[in-house]
Parts: structure tokens; C-alpha cells; sequence
């Protein structure tokens, strides 16, 4: 891994993402309820969500009730906005991959990914 961009080389010779920048920013999943670990209400106020509304937070592996299993946490619109942004830009102003060059920062272009869907 290279402790500097948080990259490590994949088996087919691309780079992955090791660490995840929105990791930090979710609830801890012994306090969410099963909506909430499918991705059906919004991870952080448990809001219903729609095809149309759901913010995709990426499929992430976790502990739940002492077994490692898949989650797909979503998040409404004014949530992802108040959550992410901030993370965004932090990460971008504390980067030094995201100032000289954002496409080749991993956890910069996830973080935007994400904000572009919140700002639609």
C-alpha cells in the first residue's frame, strides 16, 4: 500500500481504494435498523427513500450482531449534503493529489461521486 494516496495495487495491476473517506461519517450499524442496513431509509434519519432520492453510499462490509456481513448504506438528499460536504472539503483542502491532479485521487473523486449525486 502506499501510505501517501491510501492505494494499493489490485490483482489485475489497478489501483483500489484501502481506506474509505466515508467510512467516519456513517452511524455505527449496531444502532441501525434493518431499512436502514438495505438501503430503504436514509442511514443517518431513517427517512423512507425513493428510487429517485436514495444517495448511494457504496457497499461496504460490517459487523452486525456478531456477523461480518454486506450492507448498502443510502442517504437522503439534505443528509448526504450535510455529512459529505463537509468530508469533501476537508479532504480536498488537506490532499495534495486532489490539489495537483483530483482525477487521480481515489478518495477525492469517491467523495464528489457522491456529492454529485446529493446536488441533483
Amino acid at each position: 500500500m502506499d501510505e501517501s494516496t491510501g492505494h494499493t495495487l489490485s490483482a489485475k495491476g489497478g489501483t483500489v481504494l484501502v481506506e474509505d473517506p466515508l467510512s467516519p461519517l456513517l452511524p455505527d450499524t449496531e444502532g441501525l435498523t434493518e431499512p436502514q442496513i438495505r438501503g430503504r431509509d436514509c442511514v443517518w434519519c431513517a427517512v423512507t427513500l425513493g428510487a429517485g432520492s436514495a444517495i448511494d453510499l457504496g457497499e461496504r462490509v460490517a459487523s452486525f450482531r456478531g456477523t461480518v456481513a454486506r450492507w448498502f448504506p443510502r442517504g437522503c438528499r439534505p443528509c448526504a449534503l450535510r455529512h459529505v460536504y463537509p468530508a469533501q472539503f476537508d479532504h480536498t483542502q488537506n490532499c495534495e493529489q486532489c490539489t495537483d491532479d483530483p482525477m487521480v485521487c481515489a478518495h477525492g473523486t469517491w467523495v464528489r461521486l457522491v456529492m454529485r449525486q446529493a446536488r441533483r
